[in-house]
């Protein structure tokens, strides 16, 4: 009997005490995907995340650029902290399925889904 209760007294320890990861909210949609577009006028942005870091690179004609830093988001928006230059940049989004509704001092640019 002792044995019975002792393995009970593991299994609802284990059970009760497993990890778990959120994955519910816009958030994690946001950073679980890589994201690309090709604007009208030839300008291709890309944007990923990896662990604490997000990554936009921007690409125009001959010319790039690319913010990259320490990000916050929540389920409405995100902040990409760049200290070498003491700038930050804040971006509104919106997931659609496969889309991304990302909005810029009221500027706003649609990025699909990258597929690997």
């Amino acid at each position: 009997m002792k044995k019975f209760v002792v393995l009970l007294s593991l299994f609802l320890c284990l059970l009760f005490c497993s990890c778990t990861t959120d994955t519910s909210g816009y958030k994690s949609e946001l950073t679980s995907k890589k994201w690309s577009a090709k604007l009208d006028g030839g300008a291709e942005v890309k944007l990923t995340f990896s662990a604490d870091t997000a990554t936009m690179h921007i690409k125009s004609a001959d010319k790039s650029t690319e913010i990259e830093g320490r990000y916050v988001a929540d389920d409405k928006s995100f902040m990409i902290f760049v200290p070498e230059i003491s700038q930050n940049y804040t971006f509104e989004y919106t997931p659609k399925g496969e889309n991304l509704d990302l909005k810029y001092n009221g500027s706003t640019i649609t990025l699909k889904e990258a597929k690997p």
